[in-house]
């Protein structure tokens, strides 16, 4: 199969399964932990794409052609920051209005984006010969843990 169709499927099991969590409940959680651990998770996010620069990152797990690899800020500490802040962010919405269903797209979106960065860190070590050197210094997707 084509590389960049799996590409496109990672992005849509993502897209997919956090659409799905955002419209079956309500969109912050209810509990004072669930609205800081939210929080939390979208300021990490938003402070991610900022440090990573717009125009440096795709949504696919394809790396931009002339782009630049950013090892400073977040990314000197965990390789996919963006990722970590999407699970961290939906977590108390599972928790604050659990159902199933919404655990198993959770946990979907978890292994689609466990899949969609090794995907991703095999293109980023093709195009960027310091990515390997990177990868001995950082978390992947949770610091400590992963």
């Amino acid at each position: 199969m084509n590389s960049r169709y799996w590409a496109y499927l990672f992005v849509l099991v993502q897209f997919s399964s956090l659409f799905f969590i955002l419209t079956t409940a309500p969109v912050f959680a209810s509990s004072d932990w669930g609205i800081l651990v939210e929080m939390a998770g979208v300021f990490v996010g938003l402070l991610a794409i900022y440090q990573m620069q717009i125009g440096n990152f795709n949504i696919a797990p394809l790396p931009k052609a002339g782009g630049k690899l950013v090892t400073s800020g977040l990314y000197k500490y965990v390789r996919h920051p963006m990722y970590m802040a999407q699970l961290l962010a939906a977590l108390p919405l599972i928790v604050d209005y659990f159902s199933m269903i919404r655990l198993a797209l959770w946990l979907a979106l978890f292994i689609n984006l466990i899949f969609k960065l090794y995907y991703e860190e095999r293109k980023l070590t093709n195009q960027f010969s310091a990515y390997k050197a990177y990868m001995e210094t950082t978390w992947r997707l949770i610091p400590f843990v992963y």
